[in-house]
């Protein structure tokens, strides 16, 4: 991030410290300006990152958790349409699948409608669904793949990509793909395409070939773990995928 200075478009963003991160942040997970699910994320004992992989502790809510009800309002009625225009990007679409992390930062004991929630991060570019982890390779699962997720977290994902395929018809534009290359083995778990798409579309993946699995987020057969629940979901919305 920092290599070759400023002029090299090296950055470092000043960000205040919540301490009470320690409690874990909220992540709202959302397709578009649809709030589908909350995802607490508490930080191991004595630590103050709540990343996959460090021993966090992930609860799920949905998205109309009574709990959070003051902070999903404040977020989705008023801030939500400032978003875009606050990043010079006034007219962009909202991403179609993007989290946002919230902190607490309010003393302890402030009334729930008082509460300040700082955000911590917006997240576009690598967005995973939690619930399709199981197809995710690793060490000690070097052949993990999509039948592997638990059906009725499937069931969650494919409503997810669903839910994408019908907000994306809102704004799609024609993009040239002819020069895009096919790695992963198989499509395991794709839905047959419509014979009259509506738009033709494609999921472009990353592959580093000089990584085991294609990276570090594949499944066996090179796509990325939680990539045919999205693609499914163009499908059922009429378009090729």
């Amino acid at each position: 991030y920092l290599e070759g200075g400023k002029a090299a478009g090296g950055q470092l963003v000043d960000q205040r410290f919540c301490p009470r991160i320690v409690e874990g942040e909220l992540r709202y997970n959302c397709v578009g300006d649809a709030l589908v699910g909350i995802i607490h994320k508490k930080p191991a004992a004595g630590g103050i990152s709540a990343v996959g992989g460090t021993g966090s502790i992930y609860t799920f809510y949905g998205p109309e958790e009574a709990k959070f009800k003051n902070l999903t309002t404040n977020f989705l009625e008023r801030d939500l349409p400032k978003v875009m225009p606050a990043l010079g990007l006034g007219a962009e679409p909202i991403p179609l699948w993007w989290t946002t992390d919230f902190i607490l930062a309010s003393p302890v004991g402030t009334p729930t409608d008082q509460e300040k929630w700082i955000v911590g991060e917006f997240n576009c570019s690598c967005v995973g669904i939690s619930k399709c982890l199981a197809a995710y390779c690793k060490d000690d699962t070097p052949e993990a793949c999509y039948t592997d997720i638990f059906p009725d977290d499937l069931a969650e994902a494919e409503v997810y990509g669903s839910l994408m395929g019908r907000k994306a018809l809102g704004f799609l534009s024609p993009v040239n793909v002819s020069t895009i290359t096919q790695v992963a083995k198989d499509d395991l778990g794709l839905l047959p395409q419509p014979k009259n798409p509506t738009f033709k579309g494609a999921l472009a993946e990353i592959y580093v070939r000089c990584k085991p699995f294609g990276g570090s987020d594949k499944s066996s057969n090179g796509h990325r773990y939680d990539s045919i629940p999205f693609a499914n979901g163009m499908i059922r919305s009429g378009m090729s995928c």
